[in-house]
């Protein structure tokens, strides 16, 4: 079995705050509440995280599968009850401007979603996703254009 393994470095700034070093890429690790909002918290991190496994499963996808995709964004949003400290529902909405068949982005969003290590870690149950495929209108001619025919 071939391994993937990932490492993350973390020192402490002492209040409640850090900063991470992962591979050469560093980011600060704070909160709003009772940090120096210097950076996003941890759950934000983990929010983003579910997003950018899902742009770069979906990205891996676009590029096997031939799509014609013009644009794509994710957002990803969670909550909790402030006595229990876990996240009770986490929900992405994937937009994507295309004029594929909506089978085709369907089935990535399938394959995305099998395929999903952060996905898969966080468990794949508390997580629940939407795709809004948005087709562009038909290009119109102006008036102008008409005329000078």
């Amino acid at each position: 079995m071939e391994r993937l393994e990932y490492k993350a470095e973390i020192r402490w700034d002492g209040n409640v705050g850090s900063s991470a070093r992962v591979r050469e890429f560093s980011f600060r690790i704070d909160t709003n509440t009772d940090g120096h909002n210097v950076g996003p918290n941890p759950t934000e991190y983990l929010l983003a995280a579910i997003g950018g496994c899902l742009t770069v499963n979906w990205g891996r996808l676009i590029k096997k599968m031939r799509l014609k995709v013009e644009g794509m964004e994710i957002t990803v949003s969670g909550w909790r009850d402030r006595k229990e400290p876990q996240l009770r529902e986490i929900t992405y909405k994937i937009r994507i401007v295309t004029d594929e068949p909506e089978k085709k982005i369907l089935r990535a969003k399938e394959l995305a979603e099998k395929y999903r290590t952060v996905f898969n870690t966080v468990g794949a149950e508390k997580i629940r996703g939407e795709v809004e495929v948005v087709r562009k209108p038909p290009a119109m001619t102006s008036p102008e254009k008409d005329r000078k025919s």
